[in-house]
């Protein structure tokens, strides 16, 4: 027994020893997908630090995308930092097309230059964010020990480097750059620079960078833009030489882009149109099947006639992404909706990848300036049919009720519980009274006289929606009803 357990620590003690990362580096020779060789230790010698990037799964790219753009950011190589990365799995055609297709100009090594065995030698050293690792070697050959690689760009200055651009020539950076919508597709232009072989294109995001392209066409880049939030570029002019040159950054957001597109019922909808009139356009983006967006239909639908019908401050439409025209018709009847229902092959689809819509429902509102001043995105939430209103209210939207026959009276006063209901309402009103029930559309649904000060209105026959109450002609209470 004593001779079990003492081979058991001898070997969780070979184990400890094992996974522990030394403190320095050996010698190492690298050669990249391209045939070049690099020496690790002629790069620590020559006072730079190396950081090496570990992919092991080439599906993921994102961070790659990332070092891309941190690399440009402290240096492009000429600097403190030597960046290279490294596909200990893949083969020389692999890398090489990994590095095409990312427009990568820092070594990108893979098994066959030695990138297995330097993987398997500092396995221990090396700190993973998912597929994707980092070492970080120091002048000295240490090995810094620390995390790294969650915020790969912020440790670094952490660390104390400074970020510092590509310029070491005589050359210039891109000029008036300029993002607009032009005919309701984004934009980004600016003036060329002579000498330039290419040009990288980054967009930036909140507290990240991300790089988007390379081009060496008529400097101009059409593509990424989310119309619900702040968007930032900047574009570097890249030389012969190595050295690059970073723009100022320009920036567009909360904007939306144009459609035009038809309804199921065969109506040419075109967003410009409705804006250039003075109207606000409210859109309500749904699938059939989608049970939140059943949930909160009621209440969507019930704005819609509090405001105008669509003849008033604000345009109500829906779009499918999804679902073609035979269920669109069939939401529409479902719910009874008035207000242009856009299906997926009538231009639902194509609004939605242009407005990047993350989920249904999602809802925006967009100003007549084309801005959009509220989306599900950040700072529009609907809970019920009031979050509806003090949403609107800031931006002077009127109300301009249109329920059909049904006069209001705010003398009277009426009870109606539960609401929402599903099987029966009970309804409180004073003395001996003449009851009409409407639905959304204003279509009478049924008419009785109370003689009691509390009624039950039988509804598990009724379809789930909104509906109005008027007593004696006046007043309408309302409620909602869900199976």
């Amino acid at each position: 027994m004593k001779k079990v357990l003492f081979l058991l620590a001898f070997l969780a003690l070979c184990w400890t020893l094992k996974a522990e990362c030394p403190p320095e580096v050996e010698d190492f020779t690298f050669t990249d997908c391209r045939g070049v060789e690099y020496n690790l230790f002629e790069l620590l010698d020559g006072g730079q630090y190396v950081l090496i990037h570990f992919v092991t799964n080439t599906n993921t790219t994102s961070q790659t995308t990332t070092f891309v753009s941190v690399y440009h950011q402290f240096g492009c190589n000429g600097r403190d930092l030597f960046f290279m990365e490294v596909l200990p799995t893949k083969n020389d055609s692999v890398c090489r097309s990994w590095e095409e297709a990312r427009s990568i100009e820092f070594p990108v090594i893979g098994m066959d230059g030695g990138g297995n065995q330097f993987y398997s030698n500092y396995y221990n050293c090396i700190y993973y964010s998912g597929n994707n690792g980092y070492l970080l070697v120091c002048p000295n050959h240490e090995i810094y020990q620390e995390p790294l690689g969650y915020h790969i760009g912020e440790e670094l200055e952490a660390f104390g480097f400074t970020p510092s651009n590509c310029e070491w020539g005589d050359h210039t950076a891109p000029a008036n750059l300029n993002a607009s919508l032009i005919d309701g597709c984004f934009r980004l232009s600016w003036d060329g620079v002579e000498g330039a072989s290419y040009y990288h294109v980054f967009y930036k995001r909140w507290s990240w960078t991300n790089y988007m392209m390379v081009t060496t066409a008529d400097t101009c880049y059409q593509g990424h833009y989310v119309p619900f939030e702040d968007n930032h570029y900047y574009v570097v002019s890249c030389f012969e030489d190595g050295s690059e040159y970073i723009s100022d950054t320009v920036s567009i957001g909360f904007e939306a882009p144009d459609f035009v597109a038809v309804d199921c019922h065969d109506n040419d909808i075109h967003l410009y149109d409705i804006l250039d009139g003075g109207q606000y356009v409210f859109i309500d983006f749904f699938h059939y099947t989608c049970g939140p967006c059943r949930e909160l239909m009621p209440y969507v639908e019930e704005s819609y006639y509090y405001f105008g019908c669509n003849d008033k401050d604000v345009y109500y439409m829906e779009i499918s992404g999804s679902d073609n025209v035979s269920m669109c018709l069939k939401w529409c009847e479902e719910f009874g909706v008035e207000y242009p229902t856009i299906s997926k092959e009538r231009g639902g689809e194509e609004v939605r990848f242009n407005y990047r819509i993350p989920g249904d429902p999602f809802f925006m509102l967009i100003a007549p300036d084309r801005s959009i001043v509220l989306s599900s995105w950040y700072n529009f939430e609907i809970s019920d049919f009031q979050s509806i209103v003090d949403a609107f209210l800031p931006f002077g939207i009127q109300v301009y009720q249109c329920y059909a026959e049904v006069e209001e009276d705010n003398e009277q006063f009426i009870s109606l519980f539960p609401n929402p209901a599903d099987v029966f309402v009970n309804l409180s009103v004073e003395g001996l009274s003449m009851i009409r029930v409407y639905n959304a559309m204003g279509q009478l649904m049924d008419a009785f006289i109370a003689e009691n000060q509390q009624v039950k209105i039988e509804t598990n026959n009724y379809p789930v929606g909104l509906y109005f109450v008027q007593v004696d002609g006046h007043r309408f209470g309302k409620f909602v009803i869900k199976h």
